[in-house]
């Protein structure tokens, strides 16, 4: 049940932000010539190319499929841990080399060990929180008739209609095992607005008969979309970035922006332009120290 929710979730909210995007310009990028860099990252080897260094998405298949960038020196045989199929070569690995905007030669690779499955405790620590604090006696559920999957819809549109909508997602409340059957009510619907919020909640209340969180957040969601456009467009060929994707989070109320390299001074010029918190930055290759 978890599953779908989620993924209703994500449904109603792909017509606005449509996931994670790959793009940005060919510009050089800044402080790329002549550095040292570090990664954890596969890196694979098709039919149609040589080895490359996987950054950003890697598709879940089977032999997994990427866009790279070329690795000039890559051997086979000066690894371990690589798998074969199907004419691609793949492994995942600690990879420090140097970067000149365009190929990564490789100085050192050392295999990533396989990482075990998070305990189901594990993965409600990484589940998004309410944005309110539990009310006294706890979280109340009005209308128990009117808290299903088929109720998410109409929230969802009456929410995002409004000019200050500012994001929408579910928090759980406890960790749930694979083998028990889990209830919808064992969630909080948070909405975020940044205008008036006790308005926003009696236009909500009557849609929505499970446990509710109205909560204000700094940047409205038509802002955020508007940053992650501009990052992947005129903005981020300006700043000479490549981006390997962007994102917009709910919870956190920021643009998450990956490119494959990041200097200190562009990191800057996007908090200057965009004010302190609303992209999160990160890099696929980062500096050796």
């Amino acid at each position: 049940m978890r599953r779908l929710l989620l993924l209703a979730i994500a449904l109603l909210l792909c017509g606005c932000a449509a996931g994670e995007q790959g793009g940005g310009g060919s510009a050089q990028p800044v402080g790329a010539q002549a550095r040292r860099y570090q990664a954890t990252a596969t890196v694979l080897q098709g039919r149609d190319h040589g080895p490359e260094l996987c950054l950003g998405l890697v598709a879940d298949s089977f032999p997994p499929l990427c866009g790279g960038i070329p690795v000039t020196n890559w051997r086979w045989d000066r690894v371990e841990g690589e798998q074969a199929a199907s004419g691609t070569t793949w492994g995942t690995y600690q990879l420090v080399g140097s970067y000149d905007g365009a190929s990564f030669t490789v100085t050192r690779a050392a295999p990533v060990p396989p990482a075990g499955a998070p305990s189901a405790e594990e993965r409600f620590a990484d589940e998004p929180k309410p944005g309110c604090a539990e009310p006294a006696g706890g979280w109340a559920v009005p209308n128990p008739a009117r808290r299903s999957e088929r109720d998410l819809g109409p929230v969802s549109t009456a929410a995002r209609a409004q000019p200050d909508f500012a994001g929408l997602w579910l928090s759980y409340l406890a960790p749930m095992g694979a083998n028990v059957a889990e209830n919808t009510g064992e969630f909080v619907l948070n909405v975020a607005f940044t205008g008036d919020l006790a308005r926003h909640t009696t236009q909500l209340r009557p849609r929505w008969g499970g446990r509710l969180c109205v909560t204000r957040q700094r940047r409205s969601y038509r802002q955020l979309l508007r940053i992650q456009r501009e990052l992947q467009g005129s903005v981020g060929s300006d700043l000479g970035l490549q981006v390997l994707s962007t994102g917009i989070s709910d919870p956190a109320n920021v643009v998450r922006l990956e490119v494959v390299v990041l200097d200190s001074r562009v990191h800057e010029a996007i908090r200057a332009r965009y004010g302190a918190g609303a992209v999160q930055a990160t890099a696929a290759l980062t500096p050796v120290p």
